[in-house]
């Protein structure tokens, strides 16, 4: 199946739902130096990445994971963990509700180790393919 383009307003009001909920009880806290990463994943829109890899998808099979959450996702990695690979990164996911929640995932349906990798296949293709438009252009 094509992705299902999910609208950065609704991702805002999935993180702020995820967060009261798992997080306003007491039994998980937030420090300091989660608001700073918070913020920057609850203001950067990145829903255009699931229209830009839309036509990479199949019309046939699952549901796939959404783009836009895949490449916010790997970008958190990037920022507080980049000393890790994406197998760590999973198992992150499985254990850190807040990363999970900020990717755009429910913690406990993270995505697998294959699923960033197919992403990261589609991406890859979309930039060479980009790539190669732009040296036949010049």
């Amino acid at each position: 199946m094509k992705p299902v383009l999910v609208p950065h307003a609704d991702y805002q009001s999935f993180v702020i739902q995820e967060l009261q909920h798992h997080f306003s009880n007491g039994l998980l806290l937030l420090c300091k130096n989660d608001w700073p990463v918070i913020l920057k994943s609850f203001i950067t829109d990145l829903s255009g990445v699931t229209l830009l890899l839309q036509d990479d998808y199949s019309t046939l099979g699952p549901e796939p994971r959404d783009p836009a959450s895949m490449m916010r996702s790997y970008l958190l990695m990037l920022r507080v963990r980049p000393d890790i690979g994406v197998t760590k990164w999973v198992d992150q996911l499985q254990t850190n509700r807040l990363y999970a929640i900020l990717s755009g995932f429910e913690p406990g349906d993270v995505p697998g180790v294959g699923t960033f990798y197919d992403f990261f296949a589609r991406l890859w293709g979309k930039y060479a393919k980009s790539l190669t438009r732009t040296s036949r252009n010049q």
